[in-house]
C-alpha cells in the first residue's frame, strides 16, 4: 500500500470515528495510540488529524496536542443556528436555479436531504459548509431520536414539500431546527452519559 493510500484510509477511518462518537468530546488523540490503533506510523494520523482540524472536526491545543472538540450548550445552539441559516440560504438560491438535481432515492437522513438541497443551489460555498456543518452535527444525529420523537418524519416532509417546491418548505426546516434548540440540553445530557456511563 503506497503512503498516498493510507494517509486516505487513515483520514476516512478518523473521519468516521469522529462521526460515530468513538472519541468522548473533549478526549485527547494521540497519535501514537491512534497510529497502533489503525495499524499505520504516526506521520498519517498526524497528516489525518491535521486535515480533520482544518475542517474543525479536531481541535488543536497549544502544548496540548490534538482533541475532540468539547460539545456544550452555547456551541451546539449556535450549530443548529448556523445549520439553520444555511439550509434556507440553499432553499433561496435553488428557487432561481431551475429545477433541483435528480435524487435516485428519497434521502434517507437529515445529513443526506441537507446535502440535496445545497447542491440544488448550485453554489459550491453553500454546499462545501453545508458538508461541514452535516459533518459537525454527525455525532448529534445520532443521538438525537433518543430524545426527539419521529425525526424520519420530520426529514421526509422536508423532503417531499422541497421536491414539490412548496412555500412550506422554509418553515418545515426552520421548525426542524427548532425543535432541536429545545432540547439542546437533554441532548448534552445524553452525550454526557453516553460517554461517561452515568446512570
Amino acid at each position: 500500500m503506497n503512503a498516498g493510500a493510507t494517509a486516505e484510509r487513515v483520514y476516512d477511518r478518523l473521519r468516521h470515528a469522529l462521526a460515530n462518537g468513538s472519541f468522548a468530546p473533549g478526549a485527547r488523540l494521540e497519535p501514537a495510540r491512534l497510529a497502533q490503533e489503525f495499524n499505520s506510523s504516526a506521520t498519517p494520523i498526524r497528516d489525518a488529524l491535521h486535515r480533520l482540524s482544518g475542517e474543525r472536526l479536531v481541535e488543536t491545543r497549544a502544548s496540548d496536542g490534538f482533541h475532540v472538540p468539547a460539545i456544550n450548550e452555547i456551541g451546539l445552539r449556535d450549530l443548529f443556528r448556523w445549520n439553520d441559516e444555511l439550509v434556507r440560504a440553499a432553499l433561496r438560491m435553488s428557487r432561481g436555479s431551475g429545477p433541483p438535481p435528480q435524487c435516485h432515492a428519497d434521502p434517507i437522513d437529515a445529513a443526506d436531504l441537507f446535502a440535496f438541497i445545497a447542491a440544488s443551489s448550485r453554489s459550491t460555498e453553500i454546499v462545501m459548509q453545508v458538508a461541514s456543518a452535516n459533518a459537525r452535527l454527525a455525532y448529534i444525529r445520532q443521538i438525537e431520536s433518543t430524545v426527539l420523537e419521529d425525526t424520519s418524519d420530520e426529514v421526509r416532509a422536508i423532503y417531499i414539500s422541497f421536491s414539490q417546491r412548496s412555500r412550506s418548505t422554509n418553515s418545515l426546516i426552520k421548525e426542524y431546527h427548532k425543535a432541536r434548540l429545545e432540547v439542546v440540553p437533554e441532548l448534552i445530557i445524553t452525550i454526557f452519559q453516553r460517554n461517561f456511563q452515568i446512570k
